[in-house]
């Protein structure tokens, strides 16, 4: 896949080296993984899901996702000059399009019934349904899936590992949005394989369709348009059509 020469060209910090392309784009991401590992560790250790026990206790996930949520938007804030935001309006246009087909291609199993209807985020189970403990958890839920995890994600795939992937020596001196084919393999099979068995085929085709939309556009800011748009899409999804194992 390569970008046409007349595609727009973001407007490129001067990256003084990997590190500080690194702290951008890549840290981010360690830090939100971080936080995953310590959601494990905490569903292996204080996670009892009986009557008796406490919320956080039931839903453990609650207070590691607001930590996580905290962290993860003070860090970006504080990077927030050193991100390529350059975008036209036209480009976040297609990004939002692109989000509502790829989350489309991606709900096709659910919503035909091939996966099978187990776990998912359920807070009505432990708070009551349409209780302020509901409505703060699925708030706290769609801050992370459409306010954080969009930046984090996009950010490493296909700010900092596609430059990777085609300079490791300086990633640094790749533009934002060039291509080329082990970028695309790399980066789509590993995108695709950080989700469930279930969803590797929409991951496969979403993230095929996330890297053509940045290399045809040479914007970030239209990729993560485009993840936040269909992660809150999913999100409704999972409430109105009653499918909690989405996600």
């Amino acid at each position: 896949m390569r970008a046409q020469d007349t595609a727009p060209a973001a407007t490129i910090p001067a990256w003084e080296s990997e590190g500080a392309l690194f702290r951008t784009y890549a840290v981010p991401f360690v830090i939100f993984l971080a936080f995953n590992l310590l959601l494990w560790a905490a569903e292996g250790t204080v996670k009892w899901d009986h009557p008796d026990a406490a919320w956080w206790q039931r839903m453990p996930e609650l207070p590691v996702y607001a930590l996580q949520v905290a962290a993860c938007a003070v860090y970006l804030w504080r990077v927030r000059h050193r991100v390529e935001w350059a975008c036209r309006a036209g480009s976040c246009l297609w990004g939002a399009l692109a989000g509502v087909l790829g989350i489309t291609l991606w709900l096709v199993p659910y919503v035909a019934g091939w996966v099978p209807q187990e776990g998912g985020f359920r807070p009505e189970t432990v708070f009551g349904a349409g209780s302020a403990g509901t409505c703060a958890a699925y708030a706290l839920r769609f801050a992370r899936a459409v306010l954080i995890v969009p930046f984090i994600e996009e950010f490493f795939w296909r700010g900092y590992l596609m430059r990777w992937c085609i300079n490791r020596g300086e990633p640094q001196r790749v533009p934002l949005g060039r291509g080329s084919r082990l970028s695309y393999a790399v980066v789509t099979l590993a995108f695709m394989l950080v989700h469930n068995p279930a969803d590797y085929a929409g991951a496969f085709l979403y993230g095929s369709l996330a890297y053509l939309l940045v290399v045809r556009t040479r914007q970030l800011t239209p990729v993560v348009v485009m993840h936040a748009v269909a992660n809150l899409a999913m999100g409704v999804c999972a409430i109105k059509l009653n499918l909690p194992h989405l996600w």
